[in-house]
């Protein structure tokens, strides 16, 4: 999907009206050098209209109550593969619902599974976020599967993203940027 930029438009400004994070929108938009120079009439690409997020599963925050597992288009198709596989590796499927999965994609890749972060403390520690769950190397092969060696491999990455955000917070329903986003606030990177 395409944005033509509106007079006072600033880049974080249009991320935040498509709920897409301001990294993700500047990947998608590598001709743009310097994100505090944009001007009215220019044409940006935002992240994400290459998969359907599905509907929020109307749960309580906490993953208790009925979990939605199914998203559309080619994320989703990930997602429910990674699924799969976690599912045979011992992971409880309500602990890793699709829409809650697909929602920390948007926000930290933009479904791009080639998206990688050079510029946040990660990359400046010589481990940048790599993927469509934005995993660093060393969270990645803590937490890949054997057989699952790829970190962008869409779903080698998901499955590490998962398994390391269920270790962490109990489930993916539980990473705070998914519970601020289900309050009606902002994402915030897990």
């Amino acid at each position: 999907m395409s944005y033509r930029i509106r007079p006072g438009d600033t880049l974080s400004g249009i991320a935040s009206k498509f709920h897409v994070s301001l990294g993700a929108l500047e990947r998608a938009n590598p001709s743009i050098h310097n994100p505090n120079l944009i001007y009215a009439g220019q044409t940006i690409a935002i992240p994400g209209d290459h998969f359907v997020p599905a509907p929020p599963s109307h749960k309580p925050v906490g993953g208790s109550g009925p979990v939605r597992n199914t998203v559309g288009g080619q994320v989703g198709a990930w997602i429910a593969q990674a699924q799969g596989i976690l599912e045979r590796a011992g992971v409880p499927r309500s602990k890793m619902n699709a829409s809650d999965i697909a929602l920390i994609i948007r926000f930290e890749s933009g479904g791009n599974p080639n998206a990688q972060n050079n510029w946040d403390s990660n990359a400046k520690a010589g481990h940048p976020s790599i993927g469509l769950m934005q995993t660093i190397g060393p969270t990645f092969n803590r937490w890949k599967l054997p057989g699952h060696n790829d970190i962008r491999n869409p779903i080698d990455n998901i499955i590490a993203g998962v398994r390391y955000a269920i270790a962490r917070y109990g489930s993916i329903s539980n990473v705070p940027g998914v519970v601020n986003v289900h309050r009606g606030g902002h994402y915030v990177g897990y």
